[in-house]
């Protein structure tokens, strides 16, 4: 009876090491698996976020040249209004000092902001040649 005890005892312990090395085998296994899956959502994700980068590069790049395309038009129009306003107070032979001083903060703009080319610089020497008109002139004649 010892030999039967001997063999059963023997027998179910196999089954019970069988059974958890089969454990380990599968919890191995599915763990390769899980590592496998993370790495593709890896790669995957990589790949999503390089095309929206690529996206972003291309918006960038159409909105920079809308912004220089913008800035070259304010530039213009800048340019145009400093000459225009310029040429009316020479003709005027005078100017007020107000109005001097916001013919500067625009030519300052075009020329420094813009990066104008210098082309209102003779007007601007031209305007701050006029004398200033007495402002309270027009209160007086009233």
């Amino acid at each position: 009876m010892n030999q039967a005890v001997l063999i059963a005892l023997i027998g179910g312990g196999t089954a019970a090491v069988v059974s958890g090395i089969f454990s380990v085998v599968m919890f191995l296994l599915t763990r390769h698996a899980d590592r496998q899956d993370k790495r593709e959502e890896k790669v995957d994700k990589t790949e999503e976020l390089a095309k929206q980068v690529e996206a972003l590069k291309k918006q960038q790049e159409e909105m920079e040249k809308q912004l220089g395309a913008l800035q070259e038009a304010q530039k213009c129009i800048l340019l145009d209004r400093i000459i225009w306003l310029g040429q009316s107070y020479i003709r005027a032979g005078e100017i007020d000092f107000d109005d001097r001083r916001r013919l500067r903060m625009m030519h300052n703009s075009y020329h420094n902001g813009l990066h104008g080319n210098g082309d209102a610089d003779a007007i601007m020497k031209a305007i701050d040649a006029l004398p200033l008109k007495n402002s309270n002139r027009k209160e007086l004649t009233a």
